[in-house]
């Protein structure tokens, strides 16, 4: 991480186009060091960021966590006139606001590195609330914090006073427990505090002004000294109610409109935030199917993953008649059984074809990014419908098919895909290729992925193409609304 000196110098600060202007890190080349010094670059440059526009704020925990190798998430208490400005900035960073109806005082920010391949989610709060499962309890601690925050580079943090307090009161009144890490962080903080006067009395002034008579500051260092933080536990309901008792007509407010907003979350994505669909397309030995399943698995894309072809095995998503219907037509021994068969499993697919439809749009006005495998125009590069009733068959199963926003094709030579797998032959691969590449002419929202490279690299890649895709998506829809707004 560079050092505090560095960001913070005024005689020649970049500006903020200049510090995101290129990508945050670089390709990895399988050292750790390397990969995790891009991640750092952007948590570096979102920080530099803030520190040049002079937004207050403070990383309310876990300052240690963000060395650590995997997804981030950060914790920032941020001062509430400058909510608006943090908002305009983040997206130069490559932030997209995501929808936090119902997690009020909550705003949430994600980010991605391709070259480190970790997520990075920013949540962001302009003041302290407390509570489970809705944070409706106010302590009002937010100014006095980032009034005395501290440079740690390469952020600021909260004093050890208020990030003592504000860890017990999280433990305490949002999780109701002290997990290991906690307990070991809350000691050692009590150490610090209990070395330093001045900052013993302001937190010993801040428990009498805020937590006692529930909970005192004889009581509170007590439990520090001895470790025994379970003890706390027994407060939670009188402290509860207490801080309750201090605002009850804004704390009944917050608690109704959060658990309102909550339950129109669905109503709000699929009006104001809808998410977005991607068709993977690849011939064979591409990997498509080990990208798929990644992405699926991936923390910050919350992807869904909707397979569309035959395969039983394969499906994601279906009617629960087309696995009995697939046990009836294997078992079948008659050939009327068969061809009677034949057409109910075709009406069938039909059925199951339009049901994953009504599925897919379902996820998106969730704001989910929906991920199809086996799509339509896979169809366009399979063998000619050569018959009338082959052209009739193809042309119903091609009904009613979505527009996809987003088409990923994984693209590689077809010897490479032959050594991969080896079915077809090379020259029915290349030509098979060359069909998809071939698509591009009618479908201008496709984007072609050199598959050669290594699986993680063709991963990073895509989550980089599809997370852009959103973002860029979402960016456009808060713009609009903005517009409107105005007029």
């Amino acid at each position: 991480m560079p050092k505090w000196s560095d960001i913070s110098k005024t005689s020649s600060r970049p500006s903020a186009s200049e510090i995101l202007e290129s990508p945050p890190g670089h390709a990895s080349n399988g050292k750790s060091g390397q990969r995790h010094e891009a991640d750092d670059n952007l948590l570096s440059a979102i920080f530099a960021l803030l520190e040049q526009e002079k937004i207050s704020y403070a990383l309310l925990r876990g300052y240690d966590e963000l060395s650590q190798p995997g997804d981030k998430e950060v914790d920032l208490l941020v001062a509430a006139a400058h909510l608006p400005r943090l908002r305009e900035l983040l997206p130069a960073a490559g932030c997209a606001a995501l929808p936090a109806w119902g997690h009020a005082p909550h705003h949430f920010f994600l980010a991605y590195s391709p070259a480190a391949g970790e997520w990075l989610k920013l949540d962001v709060v302009t003041e302290l609330r407390y509570g489970k499962p809705v944070r409706h309890l106010a302590v009002a601690l937010a100014q006095s914090c980032l009034q005395h925050r501290q440079a740690q580079p390469p952020l600021y943090v909260l004093a050890p006073e208020d990030e003592f307090l504000t860890l017990v009161l999280h433990c305490l009144l949002d999780k109701a427990g002290f997990r290991e890490a906690r307990r070991q962080r809350l000691t050692a903080l009590f150490d610090q505090i209990a070395g330093d006067e001045a900052s013993r009395r302001r937190l010993e002034r801040h428990v009498q002004d805020h937590l006692a008579p529930c909970l005192t500051w004889p009581q509170l260092s007590r439990v520090a000294a001895t470790a025994d933080w379970q003890a706390l536990l027994s407060a939670r309901r009188r402290l509860t109610r207490q801080l309750w008792r201090k605002q009850p007509a804004a704390s009944l407010g917050r608690n109704l409109s959060t658990r309102l907003l909550r339950r129109l979350r669905f109503v709000l994505h699929a009006l104001r935030q809808p998410g977005i669909s991607v068709a993977l397309l690849a011939p064979d030995g591409a990997g498509k199917s080990t990208l798929a399943a990644a992405l699926q698995r991936d923390f910050g894309l919350r992807a869904e993953l909707l397979y569309m072809g035959t395969n039983v095995q394969a499906s994601t998503v279906g009617l629960p008649t087309t696995r009995w219907l697939h046990r009836r037509q294997k078992a079948a021994r008659s050939a009327g059984l068969r061809l009677l068969l034949k057409p109910i499993g075709f009406v069938n697919r039909m059925l199951e074809q339009w049901y994953r439809f009504g599925y897919a749009h379902f996820q998106k006005w969730r704001g989910r990014i929906v991920v199809f495998d086996r799509f339509v125009y896979d169809a366009w590069v399979a063998r000619p419908a050569t018959t009338l009733r082959q052209r009739m068959r193809r042309a119903l199963l091609n009904l009613g098919w979505p527009t996809p926003d987003l088409i990923i094709l994984l693209d590689a030579p077809g010897e490479l895909l032959y050594r991969r797998k080896g079915e077809h032959s090379p020259a029915w691969l290349e030509q098979q290729r060359q069909g998809y590449l071939s698509l591009q002419h009618s479908l201008p929202q496709m984007v072609v992925v050199e598959a050669s490279q290594p699986a993680l690299a063709v991963q990073r890649e895509v989550t980089a193409i599809i997370w852009e895709c959103y973002r860029k998506r979402q960016a456009k829809k808060q713009c609009s609304s903005a517009i409107t707004a105005l007029q």
